[in-house]
């Protein structure tokens, strides 16, 4: 993935995607219309491609009425045909708002919700059916008392429209999107100077423009009593600033022999996290693990067939197999002027890959709710190195990038056999004893030319896209085909 597409698929703020990595080890909030949570500033981060989910941040707001709600006023401008800027300017009786050093804490939620839809977890409000895509997210950044000559500039924009949204000030946007997988392909930008924030919404494209604008319009905002600092929190000069956000680039490729790959049927330890007896967070590093087997099918029939993910179910074709992907290949265009279109297209078959695996406490210490993560890591191994091999990412004479159409993703398990009601996705086991192993099985589903770049990483840290340190810890596992 191209950093500059992830507007579609993640918010750019660093933070958000801390959130969701540590979302594998919250508990999930069930049938609740409000969240709270506050948004820091955080360590550089080194995530690429994460699942679609995304954190809905609350905002935050003073004990004392703010005076400078009519002094901020956000703009839309045009750049070309397809780009445009959003900024944030000042009224002309004063030049810098001076924001309180602590604010609080405030709940939000909706008025309306779309038919069908509900909050599914603490981060996402969507349609029950689709599996941490589409529908809305939430995130807020602090209003600037300065630096507002930053502006955020989008590009591949096909709809804008400056508007009111019920009491406040706001830009609707909507991206190109060739594909429409579930992606966030339109956003809000929506100035609320009362409660010192600038709110985003991402909206997935199965959303209509109308629903849209309509939830947006009746979102409410109350105060809670938890007092936060303002120095604390991202700022709408940071959020438009991704070149200060993304920090470190990723370490895509490495020696071969600094990265430790195992083989099906070795054993090897990796760190755990879990709980002891007390209730403790706990980090384990004497769980062994070993993988079993690794099976490739055309149809779904090795998995528990009451535990599918419904989109697997929906790429089963009437004949029992796994339907083909369509391919497509993709020219950029300059974002401003031109925007992306297909050049040509493919079909390629989608295989099922299923690993099992064991699990083995080799400590003295019984380890509770412990999550275990199976991450498919795709690479290229010549000239003495290891690559990260990304599909969408390759490009040719004609084209740029690809993207497809069918459920076929690397990266996290889409399923596991053994679970508990314990955390966000349930890929917990409930206890270990010392000495105890424990086997389960993890699927995903793939590209057929994609078989032979398969490596699976085991680690707690669930890295696809770069060598972290715990994979370079770990080691991973040659799972090719």
């Amino acid at each position: 993935m191209r950093l500059e597409d992830l507007k579609n698929d993640i918010p750019e703020t660093p933070e958000f995607i801390h959130m969701m990595i540590k979302s594998e080890v919250k508990k999930q909030l069930q049938d609740t219309k409000e969240v709270k949570m506050q948004t820091r500033r955080a360590k550089k981060w080194t995530g690429a491609r994460v699942a679609a989910a995304v954190v809905v941040c609350v905002l935050a707001t003073s004990t004392v009425s703010y005076a400078g709600v009519k002094l901020y006023h956000m703009f839309l401008k045009k750049q070309g045909t397809y780009s445009t800027i959003t900024e944030i300017k000042l009224d002309g009786s004063t030049e810098k708002i001076n924001l309180p050093e602590k604010i609080h804490d405030i709940d939000i939620s909706v008025g309306y919700i779309p038919e069908g839809m509900e909050w599914t977890d603490e981060s996402h409000l969507q349609y029950p059916e689709h599996n941490l895509t589409g529908g809305f997210s939430f995130a807020s950044v602090l209003l600037d008392d300065d630096d507002l000559d930053k502006v955020m500039q989008d590009q591949d924009v096909v709809d804008s429209e400056e508007r009111t949204f019920g009491n406040y000030e706001g830009v609707y946007l909507k991206y190109n999107d060739l594909a429409e997988d579930g992606t966030f392909n339109q956003r809000i930008y929506l100035l609320c100077p009362d409660v010192y924030r600038v709110i985003t919404v991402y909206i997935g494209d199965d959303i209509s423009k109308e629903d849209a604008i309509k939830v947006v319009e009746n979102l409410v905002v109350t105060e809670n009593d938890t007092v936060i600092e303002t120095a604390g929190l991202y700022t709408w000069s940071e959020m438009v600033s991704p070149e200060e956000a993304l920090g470190e680039e990723l370490l895509n490729s490495i020696e071969d022999d600094k990265l430790p790959v195992h083989q099906i049927g070795e054993a090897f330890n990796v760190s755990a996290s879990g709980e002891d007896s007390d209730g403790n967070y706990i980090i384990e590093d004497r769980i062994s693990v070993r993988v079993d087997s690794v099976q490739v099918a055309d149809n779904l029939q090795l998995l528990d067939q009451n535990i599918l993910p419904e989109e697997w179910i929906d790429a089963v074709g009437a004949d029992g197999k796994l339907a083909n992907n369509t391919l497509s290949y993709i020219k950029s265009g300059d974002g401003v002027d031109t925007v992306d279109e297909i050049v040509k297209t493919e079909s390629v078959k989608q295989k099922l890959v299923y690993a099992t695996v064991t699990y083995t406490n080799t400590s003295d210490e019984e380890i509770y709710h412990m999550l275990y993560l199976g991450t498919l890591m795709l690479m290229n191994h010549e000239d003495g190195m290891y690559q990260i091999y990304m599909p969408e990412e390759q490009s040719g004479d004609d084209y740029d990038y690809v993207i497809w159409d069918g459920v076929a993703r690397t990266a996290e398990m889409r399923y596991n056999s053994v679970s508990e009601d314990y955390g966000n996705g349930g890929n917990y086991i409930s206890s270990l004893k010392p000495g105890e192993s424990i086997q389960v099985n993890m699927a995903w589903i793939v590209n057929e030319n994609d078989l032979d770049h398969m490596y699976l990483n085991l680690d707690g840290g669930g890295a696809a896209y770069e060598f972290s340190d715990w994979v370079l810890k770990t080691g991973v596992v040659d799972i090719r085909q």
